[in-house]
């Protein structure tokens, strides 16, 4: 059962987090995108966790870059209402926090606060309404949760868990949804951080782990475990009462939810299960790796060393894209494109068969955030490149 011992509730101007943010010190802005409006408030941008987007620039180039103060890398951000929201790992003689929250301004890459975070952040945070919710890392087996308010970072709750965390937060319908390493998943109230429920899926001492994210669909959760008997579990978004599970080996990927089904990924196989749990079919990708997996209502996207593979929804594959021996990235659906990373590179690629309809060379080397308006990358030594229009 989490701790509550440490929730605090801070003043807007008289917060330790606003008191130490201090002025930020920064390459200035480059350029300006105009108003930003699409959102990817989470990873894999919603809680089904997609990663897909009505639309995105289809002849981008770098609008601006922005350096932040004393960074040495940065995460992936998450973008909702005009505004960036990124972590940051700081070392350097100077800096007095080594981790932080950062928002800018989309448009231009302004910086509007910088907050510190006692822990390491495990990956992007999550955005509802006028909150942010981090996931950290107190120590290899104890975790944290945090919310700040977006106006000024103010911390508005903290809440710690008595097991690893290594899943950024899941966030539907003013609940936030952690799974952990003890096999419990957690339930929280955004607003005020109360504990709505906790669950221990373990109940028969298998050893079920929780690495990733939880992914919700229709007031249902599905979580991968990578240890133990069961691969998948589904459990009630409302009281954390299991609704089914379904062995497989490690999940690696996933899940990923949609209507047309449940998605994971173990090693090279990639599995597709009912919403009642009833598995449907199997798809062996050569070389599978442990990315995110993309989905929409054409195809199931899974990357491999150096293959995009695009899989219907009877479990065929539909086609193939091959890099000339450069590993492919996270793939990210966009509009009629689906997007890839690769060693210098971002390439678009046509939905329907796979061909190539654009490259461009960012500088960044993260994960791509897209919104209509606009793709974000996080960058080296410290930096956020956005990229619009030419």
């Amino acid at each position: 059962m989490p701790s509550h011992s440490r929730r605090q509730v801070l003043a807007a101007f008289g917060s330790a987090s606003v008191a130490l943010a201090g002025c930020p010190s920064q390459s200035p802005p480059s350029g300006d995108l105009g108003a930003v409006d699409g959102a990817w408030p989470m990873v894999g941008r919603n809680p089904s966790h997609t990663r897909e987007v009505a639309a995105t620039p289809t002849d981008p180039q770098t609008v601006w870059i922005t350096e932040l103060d004393q960074g040495r890398a940065t995460g992936t951000p998450a973008v909702v209402d005009g505004r960036l929201y990124v972590s940051v790992d700081a070392i350097s003689d100077t800096a007095r926090h080594r981790h932080r929250i950062h928002a800018l301004t989309a448009a231009t890459g302004e910086e509007r606060w910088q907050v510190p975070l006692r822990s390491e952040p495990n990956g992007p945070p999550a955005v509802s309404g006028d909150r942010i919710v981090v996931t950290a890392r107190r120590s290899l087996e104890q975790g944290r949760i945090v919310c700040f308010q977006t106006r000024y970072g103010e911390e508005d709750w903290l809440v710690d868990i008595d097991a690893r965390l290594t899943a950024p937060p899941t966030i539907d319908g003013g609940v936030v949804y952690i799974p952990d390493w003890r096999g419990q998943v957690h339930a929280l109230s955004v607003s005020d951080g109360s504990v709505l429920w906790s669950r221990h899926v373990d109940a028969d001492g298998s050893g079920r782990t929780f690495p990733e994210s939880v992914a919700v669909l229709e007031e249902t959760l599905y979580i991968g475990s990578q240890s133990g008997k069961t691969g998948v579990v589904a459990l009630d978004a409302t009281t954390g009462e299991r609704r089914w599970t379904e062995s497989t080996h490690a999940v690696t990927g996933g899940p990923v939810a949609h209507g047309n089904g449940i998605i994971v990924q173990s090693h090279q196989l990639v599995i597709a299960f009912d919403t009642d749990g009833s598995r449907r079919w199997s798809f062996n990708v050569l070389e599978g790796t442990a990315r995110p997996i993309a989905v929409d209502d054409r195809h199931v996207y899974v990357a491999a060393r150096n293959a995009l593979y695009a899989i219907n929804w009877n479990g065929k594959e539909a086609w193939v894209y091959e890099s000339s021996g450069e590993r492919i990235g996270t793939p990210t659906i966009a509009g009629e494109t689906v997007l890839v990373r690769g060693e210098d590179h971002l390439t678009a690629l046509s939905r329907v068969d796979g061909t190539k309809q654009w490259t461009a060379t960012p500088k960044g080397v993260g994960r791509a955030v897209v919104v209509p308006e606009a793709i974000f990358l996080s960058g080296a030594d410290g930096t956020v490149i956005a990229l619009g229009e030419a």
